[in-house]
């Protein structure tokens, strides 16, 4: 008879075998008979995963970590060029924004990671240390420890760099080697990305060899993203919690769980997180865990401020208004929120042969290029997507009109941009258009890195079940409006350029058959600023790399976060994740939300090792 083999998932999503059940005589305050961890970690996204492995490499630690999405996502989230395939699936928190009254009431929509590696497991792979001022400023305006020096040693800490293909000409000595998140430089699907590059040389654009290299200035490059060896998306969850780790017995790892609320003792300055709530679903029952040492917020720039704020965490006045009774008064909760906008997404016909639109086009080819994948690892489903960009200043007077204006000076220092260009080399307008077979296209914006533009995140009531409104408030600023007509002037004169100009095909429109195609030839030279700025509007998007809701600083009034990314005035409850950076970085973020990660658990280790 056949004998079958059955092996025990390392993950448990059945809280009764993690928690202790809540009943009715319990009491708020008395979180005794809980079951007990060390860690208990909230959110099992790009930092939790992170955090979660360091944390328990301490035998004598026990950590929880609880994520509220599944332990992993369909196998085109293993694919670099396949990402949009996950998005608005059950592995996607696809959250919403209210009506933004600056852009003609469109509802912005952002991709979040509902799974273990979060949204690293949904992006667009791009591993981007961003630009040592960014890092800085953090220093200069009072967060002592985040310098540009303080912090490197945290990239490298988390990083394994190739040597081989495209990677060996990097600078390896600046590089980690030895760390759990693999990475390497891109190979490039089409031609005309390096032709992309040569015409922002020929105009004047710096080339980076390395794009990521320490000490980098604004340029131009291919990029970087955390790519395996066998050409699969290494997410932080498959880098960081591997099946050894996951073997650790003092490592317990929860999915499909639901972190309802963060529960306190005592009060005023002896405030202390003592414990979690977490269920299955509004009407599942409720269980609770204490935390003998911390907890850890990870929930991201959304799910962090929100679980704050229905804990009773956050500004008194708005908490009173939701049914919330305040435990801590915090201004700053889901305030500050800072996002990267752009032109939106603009595609250019080009000429056939240069582009990857046959992968989009054809499904024939699409199909051999995917068996080529799963076979060997390797083709342009190994590749990503987004695998160029370039990063200018607005005030750089040799490539921008700076008449455009008014624009205020908003970056991190002389040696980061503010603007950043974008490059597919495909049509590719939108996450779900797919073009028609014998149309070929580049695809590129003008991406805003250094907003003025403020948003927010509050709740409803107090029920975490309850989506929080969400208002990113984009280009409530004419600065910030300006500063991206400025980097799509400069993208037009590229594109006139050679040798790029040669491989487009720049045909004047036809409206009826041309819909993804926005710009023909000859309408570069008779669009106005006007013209330019109300496209913007109509058809802005941001980068949906938000930031800020819980940010990091020394005042309470103004900031959520202490530098030790402690909670103010709460005991043993921390943040870590793209909601405490204090203000907006140069590039993608998931590189500096993993290196804050790695930084963050060598404070915990070395503040609990003394007591």
């Amino acid at each position: 008879m056949p004998f079958f083999f059955w092996k025990s998932s390392p993950y448990v999503s059945d809280p009764s075998r993690f928690a202790t059940p809540v009943s009715s005589s319990d009491t708020d305050g008395d979180y005794s008979k809980y079951k007990e961890y060390d860690y208990v970690v909230v959110g099992g996204g790009t930092a939790g995963c992170v955090v979660a492995a360091r944390l328990s490499e301490d035998p004598n630690a026990k950590v929880l970590l609880i994520e509220a999405g599944k332990s992993e996502g369909p196998l085109l989230t293993r694919s670099p060029l396949a990402f949009t395939k996950s998005y608005k699936t059950d592995v996607d928190w696809a959250y919403l924004s209210i009506p933004q009254k600056n852009l003609h009431d469109k509802q912005i929509y952002w991709a979040r990671g509902k799974v273990l590696g979060g949204t690293s497991v949904l992006n667009a792979l791009i591993y981007d240390r961003c630009f040592p001022d960014d890092y800085d400023s953090w220093a200069k305006a009072g967060n002592d420890g985040w310098s540009w020096q303080e912090l490197e040693p945290y990239f490298r800490k988390a990083e394994r760099y190739s040597s081989s293909g495209s990677s060996s000409s990097l600078k390896l000595d600046e590089k980690g080697r030895d760390g759990p998140w693999h990475l390497k430089k891109t190979e490039l699907p089409a031609k005309i990305t390096e032709t992309w590059i040569d015409t922002c040389k020929a105009v004047g654009i710096p080339v980076h060899e390395d794009i990521n290299a320490s000490g980098s200035a604004p340029g131009v490059g291919v990029l970087h993203g955390f790519i395996t060896e066998k050409g699969e998306r290494n997410h932080t969850a498959a880098a960081y919690l591997t099946p050894d780790v996951l073997a650790r017995p003092n490592l317990t790892v929860a999915v499909t769980t639901t972190v309802e609320k963060i529960l306190f003792s005592g009060e005023d300055d002896s405030l202390r997180a003592a414990a979690v709530e977490v269920s299955s679903g509004p009407k599942s029952p409720k269980y609770r865990v204490q935390a003998k040492k911390e907890v850890v917020l990870c929930g991201g720039v959304f799910s962090s401020p929100h679980i704050l704020l229905v804990s009773g965490v956050g500004p008194k006045d708005e908490l009173e208004a939701a049914g919330v009774k305040c435990v801590k008064d915090l201004p700053a909760v889901g305030k500050h929120m800072v996002d990267h906008m752009s032109s939106g997404l603009i595609s250019f016909r080009a000429k056939p042969g240069v582009t990857m639109d046959y992968l989009l086009s054809q499904p024939l080819s699409a199909a051999l290029a995917l068996i080529k994948w799963l076979w060997s690892g390797k083709g342009p489903f190994s590749m990503m997507a987004v695998n160029s960009a370039a990063y200018v200043r607005s005030d750089d007077e040799k490539l921008i009109d700076t008449s455009i204006g008014p624009c205020k000076n908003l970056t991190s220092g002389p040696n980061a941009p503010d603007l950043e260009f974008m490059f597919t080399p495909a049509i590719a307008p939108d996450y779900w258009t797919v073009p028609k077979s014998g149309d070929n296209g580049i695809t590129t914006a003008s991406v805003l890195l250094k907003p003025e533009s403020e948003g927010s995140v509050k709740i409803k009531s107090g029920s975490i079940w309850d989506r929080p409104e969400i208002d990113g408030n984009y280009l409530s600023s004419e600065s910030d409006i300006n500063v991206i007509l400025r980097g799509l002037r400069l993208i037009l004169k590229i594109l006139k350029t050679e040798p790029l100009n040669s491989q487009l095909d720049l045909r004047p429109l036809n409206p009826a058959k041309d819909g993804y195609f926005v710009f023909g030839d000859k309408e570069f030279d008779k669009l106005t600023d006007d013209d330019l700025r109300k496209f913007i509007i109509e058809n802005g998007q941001p980068a949906c790399h938000p930031a800020g809701t819980c940010r990091m600083g020394t005042d309470p009034t103004d900031a959520v976060v202490d530098p030790k990314l402690q909670v103010h005035g709460i005991k043993g409850l921390r943040i870590v994740d793209a909601s405490v950076f204090p203000t907006q970085v140069s590039g993608h973020p998931v590189a500096p939300i993993v290196a804050m990660s790695e930084k963050l658990c060598d404070l915990i280790k070395a503040e609990h090792s003394t007591k």
